[in-house]
């Protein structure tokens, strides 16, 4: 019996645990995380900070998920180092566990930029990250009516965060260092829709703007700008995207560019050990999001396990809903003069349809107040990227 190690217990984690499981029936699968729960969905923590769900629905698999495929889950368990040569993981209590094949699928962490004032948020009163449930817990204890709040990063989770702040009576204003919103899922039009319907709601946005110093003052935050604006607040949530976790990969000395290297194997630069989801890079590409993540996990879960498959890469896609607005984004939406795009707007109904195209195949699309239309081009997309009648349809002269 061969004895598979599995570190992490996100997306990429569980679908190559999955994987494995499928392949071999009779290995052991140990499992570390260094969360307290099982895995747990993560674009979904906006809604534990607003109260609209509970902490137990965001679980998506249980311990009894863990039993039925025989893995060993070990919660609050996070691996600190390996040894290649002897090909053994150690924990932080120094216990060590051997592998025949090793997955790394650590994830990663929010990214802190580098602000005078903050060296640790989890530290600074009044100033949090949203990575993990704990993180959502504690800004859901300290937020309430009439709280100001700044939200540096005009990312997806901290919009959806900062929009169940706001639903909770506190005021809230975005300082973005991006010219739009939401710069991987909009384009310059579409972004300025969503804007605009989001400041109908209350929003304030600042722009184009980076923060340069957070101060700690008697009664509240001091945020300075680079233009000189000031802004104060009783709580700061940083939502600047994800970094890979390298810690373990560096120690492991693996090859590593944004992220760790992998092949289309999901192979890394030492034998017998893969790695998959947001602590990857593979074909130059990192992505960071939760389709990739699991198509990753299967991939290298498989070849873990004497399976073949290989990945090919995802069309980044995204269906989601800012402040309770759909928006919906796959493939390229900008066309930047190297391609045609099909443009459809209704401001007065907060409406937006974008599709990309190279002389009548589809590269992509971004539909905001649409969720039929974006089902309807987002299948087309994954069966044969045709302009269809259909598609020219969701585009009225």
């Amino acid at each position: 019996m061969k004895r598979f190690v599995v570190i992490g217990n996100g997306p990429a984690a569980n679908s190559a645990a999955e994987a494995i499981r499928k392949q071999d029936q009779a290995s052991s699968v140990v499992m570390f995380s260094r969360e307290f729960q099982g895995h747990s969905y993560t674009p979904a923590l906006p809604e534990l900070v607003s109260g609209e769900k509970a902490a137990e629905k965001l679980i998506v698999h249980g311990p009894q998920w863990y039993e039925r495929l025989g893995i060993d889950l070990r919660l609050d368990c996070p691996v600190q180092d390996a040894n290649p040569e002897r090909r053994l993981v150690i924990t932080a209590e120094g216990e060590e566990v051997g592998y025949d094949a090793l997955l790394l699928a650590t994830g990663g962490n929010a990214f802190v930029p580098s602000i005078p004032g903050i060296d640790d948020p989890k530290v600074i009163p009044g100033v949090f990250t949203l990575r993990t449930m704990a993180d959502a817990e504690r800004i859901k204890a300290a937020a309430g009516k009439g709280r100001r709040v700044v939200l540096i990063g005009g990312g997806l989770l901290g919009l959806e965060a900062g929009n169940g702040l706001r639903r909770a009576g506190a005021h809230v204003e975005v300082v973005e260092v991006f010219s739009r919103l939401l710069p991987r899922q909009t384009d310059p039009q579409g972004a300025k829709l969503l804007q605009g319907l989001l400041e109908s709601m209350g929003f304030a946005f600042h722009l184009g703007r980076k923060t340069e110093q957070i101060a700690r003052m008697p009664d509240d935050l001091d945020i300075r700008l680079d233009n000189g604006t000031r802004l104060a607040a009783d709580m700061v949530l940083i939502s600047a995207g994800v970094r890979p976790e390298l810690e373990l990969a560096r120690k492991l000395g693996l090859a590593v560019d944004k992220a760790v290297l992998v092949d289309d194997r999901m192979r890394t630069s030492l034998a017998d050990v893969y790695a998959a989801g947001d602590v990857c890079e593979h074909r130059g590409r990192y992505y960071g999001i939760w389709p990739a993540a699991v198509e990753q996990g299967r991939v290298a879960g498989t070849n873990m396990a004497g399976g073949a498959a290989e990945y090919a890469g995802t069309v980044p896609s995204n269906s989601l809903k800012v402040a309770g607005i759909a928006l919906t984004a796959f493939g390229e939406i900008d066309a930047e003069g190297r391609h045609e795009a099909l443009v459809f707007q209704d401001q007065a109904k907060g409406l937006y349809r974008k599709v990309v195209h190279d002389q009548g195949r589809m590269l992509g699309g971004m539909f905001l107040g649409d969720e039929q239309g974006a089902r309807v081009a987002l299948t087309a997309m994954r069966k044969d990227r045709v302009v269809s009648p259909e598609i020219l349809a969701l585009f009225p002269v």
